[in-house]
């Protein structure tokens, strides 16, 4: 009789068997499209990365009419509009000094500084706004609408080239309304903590829903949709009026006095600005109740912006739908 023996474990083949959490972890990130590490550095790594690639690839690929250039690579571009004709515009007045008398090179230099000091505030303006209205919309509905994801492109081959490349794009999960990257978020749920539900038990817990529901995802989504499409208008407004201010605050006296080798004066520069902007001046009643108005306008702005998001996230009607135990079977008739 022939004497079975089993088969070594180091020679069985690989087909067919389990595979660890952390090689599918392992091998989804290198090949997927996938939710990115949220830390303090994800949105200024995203945006650096996006800036850069503006200047040296978007806009190079547009104007070769690449077949590859996409809509996100459309929007990303929005940036370089504004830093050019901001760079010009300050350049005007720097650009001509040396034609200028010892007076008028003097007036020139105070008004670039303004300049300068206008365009740094109207684009740091918008971003704090964003950045603390969302904030407080995450801490009060689990909704983080700054959340990115890393996704793969895996562009056609272009003139010249045998193999397209993969190109790295970093947009939000939360960039649709309708479309909202649902499926990487359920990836990272399982992948990450054993549960397909788990970013939706979170937001339906924070919605008020005090038991665990039996599909999560479906009351979630509602509630995603809801608080995405409400910031997003609320923001179209806000973001406009704080980068006002910004402009605003850039253009006072103090910046055109400003001792730009002295970083020693640059709080004292800042601190003063800020007063002159908040006690106007007597020319008329624009000048002088304009900053005000500005300032209250952007605080009320971002609160409104966190506030009307977060209400129509936690409303839940009183209606025969919403008593209906989704926990419990029922029978159709």
């Amino acid at each position: 009789m022939q004497q079975i023996t089993s088969p070594s474990v180091e020679n069985l083949p690989k087909v067919g068997y389990l595979v660890s959490n952390e090689e599918k972890k392992e091998k989804y990130y290198k090949n997927e499209s996938h939710i990115h590490k949220q830390t303090l550095l994800t949105g200024l790594k995203a945006d650096a990365h996006q800036l850069y690639n503006d200047v040296f690839t978007y806009f190079p690929k547009g104007f070769a009419g690449s077949k590859n250039s996409d809509f996100y690579e459309y929007l990303a571009m929005g940036k370089v509009p504004y830093l050019v004709g901001s760079a010009l515009m300050i350049g005007l007045y720097c650009g001509a000094n040396k034609a200028f008398n010892i007076m008028d090179k003097s007036a020139a230099n105070s008004v670039a500084k303004k300049m300068g000091a206008g365009v740094i505030f109207y684009g740091l303006g918008k971003w704090a706004y964003q950045r603390l209205a969302r904030a407080g919309i995450y801490g009060s509905t689990g909704i983080d609408l700054d959340m990115r994801y890393v996704k793969k492109v895996n562009e056609l081959p272009e003139p010249g080239q045998e193999k397209g490349l993969v190109r790295t794009q970093y947009p939000g999960v939360y960039d649709s309304v309708q479309f909202y990257r649902s499926d990487l978020l359920t990836k990272d749920a399982e992948l990450n903590h054993g549960n397909a539900y788990y970013h939706d038990d979170k937001i339906v817990k924070k919605a008020g829903f005090k038991n665990k529901l039996n599909a999560s995802n479906q009351t979630s989504s509602e509630k995603i949709r809801g608080v995405k499409a409400r910031t997003t208008a609320l923001e179209n407004i806000g973001k406009y009026i704080v980068a006002a201010t910004g402009v605003a605050y850039g253009f006072q006296e103090a910046f055109g006095d400003m001792n730009l080798k002295s970083p020693r004066s640059w709080v004292q520069t800042l601190k003063k600005a800020a007063i002159q902007l908040w006690d106007g001046n007597e020319r008329n009643i624009l000048t002088k109740f304009g900053g005000k108005a500005l300032i209250i306008g952007s605080a009320v702005a971002t609160f409104l912006t966190w506030l009307i998001p977060t209400i129509g996230f936690k409303h839940k009607p009183d209606t025969v739908k919403t008593k209906v135990d989704t926990n419990k079977e029922y029978e159709v008739c």
